[in-house]
């Protein structure tokens, strides 16, 4: 009679925000817990070979195969009564991986090696891969869901949690790589509904390493601005609960010892407190799970600097690929998802030691300064708007971001102060440079502004003190310096100025510099909405008058 009272507690828990235990709080993410027993699983082999690939080092364009191919393999495994069924996939002589239909062509990698899978499938809300996310405006989207009433638009492309799979328009092999293309489902409901956005994905393996370019679709055209808010993209959610190594000191890219954690704060017998999902800054761009003895799955992508980690119910101590317990990463870009765009993707896993990690990462290109356009080809280049504002949308059909100032409602008043923009984050060595210039037109009523600056090691708005060993680990420095700025003088003529703002002899300046925002000044006011500014450049090189 205990068991069903232990179910009741443990009915929803969340992998990725919220204290653990006994209570739960609310999040955006898509990991439902609950007991569900079952026998030893043993991974089989797929039925069929799949015949050997041809793998090729060219510059990838995005093909699409001239016409479908059939899947090449069948998984007869189980996970919760239901056969794995149709897959492609590829073999190395380390791993496999397998693209499968019923989960809208999400990826599993087998471990050779360790004679594992490697991602959690415990419903179509685990997997791997890219979620995505719209604007707080957008939180009625999912009221009338039964059990994700605030998670808001979601397009996933695994499924939904009805356990319905994402469906397949087109699948193929071209030039080595295993294409897909879904439509993808709106996590939240059980209905199967299916959303305007199109889900390609292209993935190839090599050795010990699973390369995947991903292009992302969205057409919803109801032409709405959508707030900023975080992706995973993309994220990935590892079987069993494991210890995630990550980088976030004053040494990137030296080799220099990396920070370890199992995502625990406290325990007492299996009364759990885990960490927050909430984001932190790192300096190397990647996050890997311990899977053996000096083994990782370690994840990469361009721009991975702005992460999170976690471990779901590792009190029930499950370790395989149906099982409830898992441990989650993910990089946490913030994005207007905006109603008719394309934003083109891709990652890497890596299987293997940290250092075969490390070297893989540090051979990838990055950009080292601030170099920041806004012309129609770069868009918002990584940038968001803040706490009240719009701007033209992406794609853009001319040069400079052109952002309004709206502000926010509070108490019948709506004041634009405290509204900013935001880069996302990077990894910047403060030595290299010490001033940037700033290309932009403004109107409003202010004469200066401020360019702030966000050090790595750095809490940006605060620290929940009741973690304290997660807030050491990813907060060493502490909360941000209220004086850590430099001032832009600004001229109120809607013309076009460069100004150049130098940081030299800032005590702050140092370290490890990993996002800019250009703000209000600090003392709070009052200001009506209406603001605009026009960006067209920040960044170390002086783009002229």
């Amino acid at each position: 009679m205990a068991y069903p009272r232990l179910l009741c507690v443990l009915l929803i828990m969340c992998s990725c925000t919220g204290v653990w235990g006994q209570i739960t709080l609310p999040c955006q993410s898509r990991c439902v817990a609950y007991i569900v027993k079952r026998g030893p699983y043993v991974p089989k082999p797929p039925v069929q070979k799949p015949p050997p690939i041809q793998l090729d080092d060219e510059p990838f364009t995005y093909p699409v195969p001239n016409e479908q191919t059939e899947w090449n393999g069948y998984n007869t495994n189980r996970i919760h009564n239901k056969e794995i069924g149709k897959m492609f996939t590829q073999e190395s002589d380390v791993l496999r991986i397998e693209v499968r239909k019923e989960y809208g062509a999400s990826l599993q990698i087998f471990d050779k090696v360790t004679n594992q899978y490697l991602i959690n499938f415990f419903d179509q809300g685990r997997e791997s891969g890219m979620s995505s996310y719209s604007g707080h405006e957008d939180i009625p989207f999912s009221d009338d869901s039964p059990r994700w009433k605030g998670i808001g638009y979601n397009p996933l492309q695994a499924g939904d949690d009805g356990g319905n799979p994402a469906p397949i328009l087109y699948q193929g092999i071209v030039n080595g790589w295993i294409y897909t293309k879904a439509q993808c489902l709106s996590w939240p409901h059980m209905d199967a509904r299916l959303l305007p956005f199109f889900y390609e994905q292209w993935v190839k393996l090599k050795g010990n390493k699973v390369h995947v370019k991903v292009r992302l679709t969205h057409r919803r055209g109801d032409n709405l601005f959508h707030n900023a808010s975080q992706q995973e993209w993309p994220m990935m959610m590892i079987n069993g609960a494991k210890t995630v190594r990550f980088y976030n000191g004053s040494q990137p890219f030296t080799g220099a010892p990396t920070a370890a954690t199992n995502g625990i704060e406290r325990r007492n017998g299996d009364d759990y407190l885990l960490h927050q999902g909430t984001p932190f800054g790192q300096t190397e761009p990647w996050q890997g799970v311990e899977i053996g003895a000096n083994r990782l799955i370690g994840l990469y992508c361009p721009g991975f600097y702005r992460g999170s980690y976690n471990v779901a119910v590792p009190w029930l101590r499950d370790d395989w690929e149906g099982g409830n317990t898992m441990t989650y990463i993910s990089n946490h870009p913030m994005v207007h998802l905006d109603s008719e765009n394309v934003w083109l993707k891709e990652y890497t896993y890596v299987v293997g030691t940290e250092q075969q990690v490390r070297e893989f990462v540090y051979a990838q290109p990055r950009q080292n300064t601030p170099d920041f356009h806004f012309r129609k080809a770069d868009g918002r280049n990584g940038w968001f708007i803040w706490d009240g504002g719009y701007d033209q949308q992406e794609p853009f059909v001319t040069d400079n971001w052109k952002v309004t100032f709206t502000g926010k409602t509070e108490n019948g008043v709506t004041n634009a102060w405290g509204t900013k923009l935001m880069s996302g984050y990077h990894s910047f060595l403060a030595s290299e440079f010490n001033s940037v210039y700033i290309r932009m037109a403004y109107s409003g009523p202010q004469t200066q502004l401020h360019l702030t600056w966000l050090l790595n090691g750095q809490a940006p708005d605060g620290m929940d003190p009741s973690y304290p060993n997660q807030n050491n680990l990813r907060f060493p420095k502490g909360v941000r310096d209220p004086n850590q700025f430099v001032v832009i003088p600004v001229i109120n003529d809607g013309k076009m100025h460069t100004y150049k703002v130098s940081f030299a002899g800032h005590p702050m300046w140092k370290d490890i510099v990993q996002q800019f925002e250009i703000t209000h000044g600090n003392a709070y006011t009052f200001l009506p909405p209406g603001e605009v500014i026009e960006l067209n450049y920040l960044g170390v090189n002086n783009p002229g008058n």
